[in-house]
């Protein structure tokens, strides 16, 4: 199995879980993490001093103070917490990868949709009269029963435009659980390729459940949350820019003006 790219460490929970160690016995649990991380799997207890880089003598000692955070389960300690975020990290691959298909397959089907309509529109008007299609069409749209004016010109009612509330759609609160669509994760995988989907999402769960805000299009703002921590990355230098078509909308959180 490769090697995961990087390990989630909260240096906060850290230094509170371990205030107790000593520097021998931090930097045998930071070894036993990191080795932990990289196979992905629990060690078996006949390599952890190996592991720990400690004689047997020295990890007969520190044995004592690191068993704390493991669970023995007879052969292996496992660590609870590595497990979740190793689990979490698989899903997110999956997740992307999944994503990635699906923007394949759209791509592919928008494909193959402009070559059908390029196909129909080299149709000539000798084709259509073989395939049998009118072709002597009355191009006079002057209807006998339309009123006239005064002037004998045809009548034009004017449409009455649209009122706002008839344009927009009805707000609601956030659905939960929030369902990211297929199209939605092709969208993430093409214009926010370096962004945790699993993470950002939680968090903007967390965010607009808080607020107890209405939207009409939850999808736009979830992706107007996913745009921005992409920018945020490329700003700081921890993602490669995407190249941003202008003329995307998809994006736009119009019940906040964005």
């Amino acid at each position: 199995m490769a090697a995961l790219p990087y390990m989630q460490l909260y240096i906060a929970d850290y230094l509170a879980d371990t205030m107790h160690l000593t520097t021998e016995e931090h930097g045998a649990y930071l070894l036993l993490m990191f080795n932990y991380w990289q196979t992905g799997k629990p060690i078996p207890k006949a390599r952890l001093s190996r592991i720990a880089r400690l004689s047997n003598e020295r990890w007969t000692i520190v044995e004592v103070s690191l068993n704390e955070f493991f669970a023995d389960n007879g052969t292996e300690w496992v660590h609870e917490r590595i497990e979740r975020d190793l689990a979490a990290v698989h899903a997110s691959q999956e997740q992307r990868s999944a994503a990635g298909k699906a923007s394949a397959a759209a791509r592919k089907n928008r494909t193959a949709t402009k070559a059908e309509r390029k196909s129909s529109a080299r149709s000539t008007p000798v084709e259509d009269a073989l395939s049998g299609k009118p072709t002597n069409k009355d191009t006079d749209t002057d209807k006998s029963n339309t009123p006239l004016t005064p002037q004998g010109g045809n009548a034009q009612q004017p449409s009455k435009p649209a009122s706002k509330s008839q344009r927009s759609k009805p707000k609601r609160a956030l659905p939960v659980p929030f369902v990211q669509t297929p199209e939605m994760l092709a969208w993430a995988a093409e214009k926010a390729p370096a962004v945790n989907l699993d993470r950002e999402t939680e968090r903007f769960i967390d965010y607009w459940t808080g607020q107890g805000s209405t939207k009409a299009d939850w999808p736009a703002t979830w992706r107007n949350w996913i745009r921005r921590a992409q920018d945020d990355l490329e700003r700081r230098g921890m993602a490669t820019p995407v190249a941003k078509d202008p003329s995307d909308t998809s994006w736009i959180d119009e019940d906040d003006g964005l």
